[in-house]
């Protein structure tokens, strides 16, 4: 997944001030800091950040990026933070971001406070020339009060474990529209227990990309052999990678690692994997009992996967407004649904591979022409 900046090219960038006074800043959340890893979720969304940390905590930080033109660090003493916050830089009417070092966010929520959006945990874009009052408060008397959801106070260690179960909660939420009704119950469960042990081991994303496509590969390669078990091991591999194929994301969102690369990366693979196991089954099936019709109905498959993308790309500009639960919205999200590895597997334990191959060859030619139906008449305004 890209994160798509915040900042407009034409105005400048939002301000943010991350003050750091509590030891629990130090908290590792995901294996990082919950303070830097703050730092770089504001910067990644195209913020100007003003870190205010006390000298203790600095001396205490395994790691701190340097100075930049997007991130600034000061050490302040702990009497002065407050007043500090006053020399953000910038017009003292213009809003700015105030956020506590020790508070852990996901993008979304970042995101709603940056929008001066209220939360259950409070309202933290204000006034610059507000800031040193606020802050002030918030070092005598604590913090604004609130019962779940994102952003988590840390205090305690045991708030950094509290702080990544409500991380992946959120990620689950996100997920849980797009997802297909398979993926949903049994590929999420299984990614969401394995996804936050690789985050804070700090597995990259890509690595979990690479990892999932290797396993596709041999699937695929096992089913394009002749034979019961190497069809249902293939498949088993198959479904194994799609599974991974939730956790690279997952992981990304978690640590906060989402990128352009890694976003085609998964996309290329994804594809690859999928006509590598199409043109595995028609060959592993030409094997086992050696007939024309396999090939032939490869090649229609294949042919019909070049109709499918031509579908979408004449039809996008209608599909991007129909992703709100309209029926081309609908076929989008079929289109990008992994619940067919089921029936992958489930083919391939009754030995009935051949009907996926065939379902599969129709089935493309009528997606396609229903998407371009679709596309036409909401063309002509008739809405899909």
């Amino acid at each position: 997944m890209t994160p798509p900046s915040v900042a407009s090219a034409s105005q400048p960038p939002p301000r943010v001030l991350i003050a750091a006074w509590e030891p629990a800043s130090l908290l590792p959340v995901f294996g990082e800091a919950a303070l830097t890893r703050l730092v770089r979720l504001a910067a990644s969304e195209g913020c100007a950040v003003t870190v205010l940390l006390l000298p203790e905590l600095s001396g205490a930080l395994s790691r701190r990026p340097q100075s930049t033109g997007i991130v600034v660090w000061r050490l302040t003493p702990r009497e002065e933070l407050a007043a500090a916050a006053a020399g953000v830089g910038g017009d003292s009417r213009e809003p700015v971001l105030l956020l506590p070092g020790h508070s852990v966010w996901d993008r979304r929520s970042f995101r709603q406070a940056l929008a001066g959006e209220p939360g259950s945990r409070g309202t933290f874009r204000l006034p610059a020339a507000q800031a040193p009052a606020v802050l002030a408060g918030w070092m005598a008397d604590g913090l604004p009060a609130g019962e779940g959801g994102l952003p988590v106070f840390l205090s305690g260690s045991m708030d950094g474990q509290a702080a990544e179960a409500k991380l992946v909660a959120a990620l689950a939420a996100a997920t849980q529209e797009t997802d297909g009704l398979l993926a949903r119950w049994v590929d999420r469960p299984l990614s969401r227990r394995l996804s936050p042990r690789l985050a804070a081991w700090g597995v990259p994303p890509n690595a979990v990309t690479l990892a999932g496509v290797s396993l596709g590969l041999m699937g695929a390669l096992l089913l394009a052999q002749a034979g019961y078990l190497a069809h249902v091991l293939g498949a088993w591999l198959f479904w194994a990678a799609v599974v991974l194929d939730g956790v690279d994301g997952e992981v990304a969102r978690l640590s906060l690692k989402e990128s352009r690369f890694g976003h085609y990366l998964d996309i290329i693979t994804d594809n690859l994997v999928h006509v590598a196991v199409f043109i595995g089954i028609a060959v592993g099936l030409h094997r086992q009992s050696p007939d024309a019709r396999h090939l032939y109905a490869l090649g229609l498959l294949l042919l019909g996967f070049g109709f499918c993308a031509l579908a979408v790309w004449l039809v996008c500009p209608q599909l991007e407004k129909g992703r709100d639960g309209t029926l081309a919205g609908r076929l989008v999200t079929a289109l990008n649904s992994r619940d067919f590895a089921y029936l992958v597997l489930l083919l391939a334990l009754v030995d009935r591979l051949h009907w996926f191959l065939w379902g599969a060859a129709v089935g493309t030619y009528a997606f396609a022409g229903l998407l371009l139906a679709l596309g036409r008449k909401a063309g002509r305004g008739g809405g899909a």
